[in-house]
């Protein structure tokens, strides 16, 4: 008789109430964990964007060093489509330009993976990041 006693605590599982609870757990876990991925994983990609400004910046002082002026395009610098990550999340392309200036901005494209950040579009110019107008601010963004 001992010897069945023995065998039916070696072969018993989970009770539901057992499993309910750890599913709980998880789930509390989870949505306590997940929001703040979310927000880690949107500045990751706001720091590639901005990256990706600086080397349009470095490239834009490289053109302007052979050929007297700013490039005016990203086919100018030699990259006609240009964007800051393998997963398109922002589009790089220079607004303006000109002898003396320029300003390259990265936007977030439609595509689900920033177009809701509330930081926007990132800005350089010819001496840095720029929050002029409608553009990220320098503060809070970069």
């Amino acid at each position: 008789m001992k010897r069945h006693i023995m065998k039916n605590n070696k072969n018993r599982g989970m009770t539901l109430p057992e499993l309910l609870i750890m599913v709980t757990i998880v789930a509390i876990l989870a949505s306590i964990v997940l929001p703040s991925w979310n927000s880690l994983v949107k500045a990751a990609r706001r720091a590639d964007a901005r990256n990706s400004l600086i080397f349009i910046q470095v490239e834009q002082e490289r053109y302007r060093s052979s050929n007297g002026r700013y490039a005016p395009s990203m086919n100018a610098l030699g990259y006609s489509s240009y964007n800051s990550t393998s997963r398109n999340y922002y589009s790089i392309s220079i607004v303006s330009s000109s002898d003396a200036a320029f300003i390259a901005s990265a936007t977030p494209n439609t595509n689900g993976g920033q177009d809701n950040d509330p930081c926007g579009t990132f800005a350089v110019d010819q001496s840095g990041p720029t929050e002029s107008g409608v553009y990220a601010s320098i503060s809070e963004c970069w």
